[in-house]
């Protein structure tokens, strides 16, 4: 029996029971719709949250050993000196577009020259950080960005709102040194900005945070930027080849928390996602297949003992499957495509609001994927589980003896 039979006779078998057969490639249809929704919606979000978080945290991290081994203190005495002349070494390597210097450390807050109990992050970074890479001036509520003059800050909105404060307002920073000695800086605030990890942060020229931190040409990070975030692991790899770089660490944006933390989380719950979708959907296919088998025992045997190979009848069983599926999927794909390219190019507006109080940096409004590479990833597996669950039913078939078949008369 040739290839071209064996779809003829698949073909003629799927429409032997035009409605089982529909419900089987309505369970397809079903199946893959959801997963396109599911994939584009999941992965966009995700990936989304990827790039306005990378965007403020670098493609990958260089510091010193010991400072990510105490990072959640900000220990300023375990600091990269001579950053500049680093950053200037680090971007001659292949791939980098930047590296910006970052340095962060805790200090309370308050208006006037009365020292009060607001506790506040400090972020120092130069401008290109803010404006370039964190695009933190796009997040003002309230007064202006930098405009070079001295004494110049700009603090998160919850810090502003609890020391009932203005722009134009002098703020009092109480902080430490590296050495661990107190040290005092006043500014004018200049604007507010609102968003995620913004709210208890003020931002400050690098050249005043050194000041503050008793770090003169000094940061605790360097922040590198790549031409893609995915390609991170491979750029941290050639910069750790740098001689400069051998006793400091080196860490791609998946290798630190919360981001190597989130991926797992995100990977995991698509896999789920996957695994009971598709179950259900081999269980459809099992059911159906089986039914098939059982109706067509007697046909089976006569094919088998017309000369027809087990191997041959278990393609035979899956070539049925695979049709049923290919029909089901290619609607689920045309159903599926809808919803996930409205996703795609509109979006679901979450608000300001749940955008600023979230952990980690979100959008107001977080848009999915949707692309030819997901379009063809949900069909295959709509393809797949039909042959998982055929899988069994034509196994069963090709183990059928061609006498006892013939003599069952089903």
């Amino acid at each position: 029996m040739n290839v071209t039979t064996m779809l003829q006779l698949a073909s003629r078998n799927t429409l032997r029971r035009p409605a089982r057969t529909a419900f089987t490639a309505g369970m397809v249809m079903v199946s893959v719709a959801l997963l396109l929704i599911a994939i584009s919606l999941l992965g966009g979000i995700f990936g989304q949250i990827l790039k306005d978080g990378i965007a403020g945290a670098g493609d990958v991290r260089i510091a010193e050993r010991e400072f990510v081994q105490r990072e959640e203190t900000l220990p300023l005495y375990s600091n990269l000196g001579e950053v500049e002349t680093l950053a200037k070494a680090v971007e001659q390597v292949e791939g980098v577009r930047a590296a910006e210097p970052r340095i962060m450390t805790g200090v309370t807050v308050t208006v006037g020259e009365e020292f009060g109990d607001l506790f506040a992050r400090v972020i120092g970074a130069n401008e290109r950080y803010f404006v370039e890479r964190s695009h933190l001036k796009d997040k003002l509520v309230a007064g202006g960005w930098f405009t070079g003059a001295s004494g110049e800050l700009v603090a998160g909105k919850w810090v502003v709102d609890q020391l009932h404060a203005k722009v134009g307002d002098e703020l009092v920073l109480l902080g430490t040194t590296q050495d661990g000695s107190m040290s005092s800086l006043k500014g004018r605030l200049v604007g507010v900005v609102h968003g995620a990890g913004l709210e208890q942060a003020i931002m400050l020229p690098l050249e005043r945070a050194q000041y503050l931190t008793d770090l003169p040409g000094a940061a605790t990070e360097l922040l590198v930027y790549g031409d893609d975030y995915q390609q991170a692991g491979v750029l941290a790899a050639r910069l750790r080849t740098l001689p400069a770089l051998q006793p400091r660490a080196v860490q791609a944006w998946n290798e630190r928390d919360p981001w190597k933390a989130i991926t797992g989380t995100v990977q995991g719950v698509m896999g789920l996602m996957i695994f009971i979708i598709g179950l259900l959907t081999a269980l459809g296919i099992w059911n159906t297949m089986t039914m098939t088998v059982l109706e067509r025992t007697s046909e089976l045997g006569v094919l088998r003992a017309m000369g027809l190979s087990r191997p041959r009848l278990v393609v035979l069983v899956l070539l049925e499957a695979v049709a049923i599926s290919v029909a089901g999927g290619a609607v689920g794909v045309a159903l599926g495509a809808i919803p996930a390219w409205v996703l795609s190019t509109r979006g679901i507006h979450y608000g300001a609001r749940i955008a600023a109080d979230a952990t980690i940096g979100i959008s107001e409004t977080m848009y999915g994927e949707f692309d030819a590479t997901i379009v063809t990833r949900c069909f295959l597996l709509g393809v797949v589980m039909a042959v998982a669950g055929s899988l069994v039913p034509a196994l069963r078939a090709a183990s059928i003896q061609p006498v006892t078949a013939m003599r069952s008369g089903r």
